[in-house]
């Protein structure tokens, strides 16, 4: 029987906010077209981004940031790198410029929902390691597992398509990209991907 094991406060809230960013494939899918989405997802990256941008050279406001985020970011992000928000508002920009409607929605459910899922799945009760990481089998079921629920009713994408998708996605969020995130690499080369597979084998 697999032991629960505590996740720490500052994981859950991260992927809380993780979460709470499927409101942007949603409001794609059901409220604003792709202009609009570009617009609002693309000034949100700036804003961020510059956000980021003053946290790094402003020494006041480091502090102040990590006052009040300091136990949602991870270590190496305090000082030197950009945090996964900003990513994941770079990832949901390019995804929805590059991509059709239904692929972008797709990719970053994948994204939202999928790789927050693996992280905590994996962090409560992953046992099974995977080779060369420190993901689990546990943690990989869950994001194609929760990646496949919120993304089957969409239509336009046939559902044999949809199961390569997450499950090239589980993968890329196995894979080590020490030099990219993960908010931008799954949204962006699933996506590819999958758009290769239907440009070279048509609709399957």
């Amino acid at each position: 029987m697999n032991q629960v094991k505590t996740v720490k406060d500052g994981e859950l809230a991260r992927k809380a906010i993780h979460y709470s960013a499927t409101i942007i494939p949603l409001t794609y899918f059901f409220l604003l077209d792709r202009s609009v989405m570009l617009w609002i997802t693309g000034l949100l990256f700036i804003l961020f981004l510059l956000a980021e941008l003053i946290r790094l050279y402003f020494p006041q406001f480091y502090r102040l940031y990590l006052k009040v985020f300091g136990l949602m970011i991870r270590t190496y992000e305090k000082k030197y790198y950009l945090t996964g928000a900003t990513y994941v508002f770079l990832g949901a920009f390019l995804s929805i410029f590059f991509f059709p409607k239904e692929i972008a929605i797709i990719v970053l459910l994948f994204l939202t929902v999928g790789d927050p899922s693996a992280c905590l799945v994996g962090l409560s009760i992953g046992q099974i390691k995977l080779p060369g990481s420190d993901k689990t089998l546990e943690g990989s079921l869950a994001f194609i597992l929760t990646g496949l629920l919120v993304t089957f009713w969409i239509p336009g994408v046939n559902l044999e398509l949809k199961i390569i998708g997450v499950l090239l996605a589980a993968l890329i969020e196995y894979l080590p990209f020490r030099s990219f995130d993960d908010n931008l690499m799954i949204p962006l080369m699933t996506g590819t991907l999958m758009m290769i597979i239907l440009n070279n084998l048509g609709q399957i």
